[in-house]
C-alpha cells in the first residue's frame, strides 16, 4: 500500500493521533504530516456523522484556508457551485482536483470558481471524504505552492486523512460496538495493509480467490468500512492487526 517511508510516516501518525487528547492536538499532527509533501492549506467538515453529537458536526471544523478567501466563498454562496464539494458527495475514497476536472464537465460558472480558488493560493487541491465511514464530510487541501509532485502522495495522505477522522470520533463520539476479527480475517487484512491483491493473497494464503473475497467482505461488514484503505486504517486503529 506504501512504500517503506511511508509506513513509517504512517505508523507514527498513527502513535501519535492515538495519543491525542483534544482535537486540535490531531488537527496539528495532520498539519504536520501533510506538510511534507507541500499541503498548507487545510479544512476539516462535517454535515453529517450518525455517531457524533450534533455539537461536533458543522462547517469549519478547523479551517487555514486564506480569509480572504473563505469570505468570498461566504458571501459569494459559492456552495451551490463548488465541483469538488458536489464530488465529495459520491466519491468514497480521496481525489485530486486536477483528475476530477479530467473527468468532469464544468459549467462556466464552475471553472470561473476553480480559476478564482488557484488565484486564491489554493494549488494542487485534494479532497478526502468520508463516505466510506458513512458520514458526510472529510478534509480538503491544498498547497500556497503549485507542487508538480504532490498528487503522488495521494495514498498516503487519504490514509493519513482517514486515521485523522477515527481518531476524531474516538474523542468525541459515543462509544461505538466493535467486532472481533477471525484469525483468518486478520491474516487477510494483514496481507492487505502489505499491499497485496486478493489474487496474491489467494496464493499467498493456499485458498481460492472466492474465499479472500467472502473473507473481505466480512472483514468490510465487521469494521463497518466500504473500501481497503478505511478497513486497513481501522484495523490498525482498533488494534485487529499491528503495524
Amino acid at each position: 500500500m506504501f512504500d517503506r517511508t511511508q509506513r513509517y510516516l504512517f505508523e507514527d501518525f498513527v502513535r501519535d493521533t492515538q495519543a491525542a487528547q483534544t482535537g486540535e492536538a490531531l488537527f496539528a499532527h495532520l498539519q504536520r504530516s501533510v506538510s511534507q509533501y507541500g499541503y498548507d492549506q487545510m479544512i476539516f467538515s462535517i454535515a453529517h456523522d450518525p455517531l457524533l453529537p450534533k455539537s461536533h458536526q458543522r462547517p469549519n471544523i478547523f479551517n487555514t484556508y486564506p480569509d480572504d478567501w473563505q469570505k468570498t466563498y461566504l458571501e459569494k454562496d459559492y456552495a451551490r457551485l463548488d465541483p469538488v464539494l458536489h464530488a465529495a458527495l459520491t466519491h468514497s475514497s480521496g481525489f485530486t482536483w486536477e483528475n476530477l476536472k479530467a473527468t468532469s464537465t464544468y459549467t462556466p460558472a464552475q471553472t470561473r470558481f476553480m480559476n478564482e480558488a488557484v488565484d486564491a493560493g489554493l494549488n494542487n487541491g485534494i479532497a478526502v471524504p468520508m463516505r466510506a465511514l458513512k458520514a458526510v464530510g472529510g478534509v480538503g487541501l491544498a498547497a500556497s505552492t503549485p507542487n508538480d509532485g504532490a498528487y503522488a502522495h495521494l495514498d498516503l495522505i487519504n490514509a493519513l486523512c482517514t486515521q485523522f477522522y477515527l481518531s476524531y470520533r474516538r474523542l468525541y463520539a459515543r462509544p461505538a460496538p466493535t467486532f472481533s476479527l477471525s484469525p483468518r480475517e486478520t491474516e487477510v487484512l494483514t496481507w492487505i495493509a502489505a499491499g497485496k491483491t486478493d489474487e496474491e493473497i489467494a496464493v499467498i494464503l493456499g485458498i481460492s480467490r472466492n474465499t479472500v473475497d467472502t473473507h473481505l467482505r466480512s472483514i468490510f461488514r465487521k469494521l463497518d468500512a466500504t473500501n481497503r484503505v478505511s478497513a486497513v486504517v481501522t484495523g490498525l486503529t482498533q488494534g485487529h492487526i499491528c503495524p
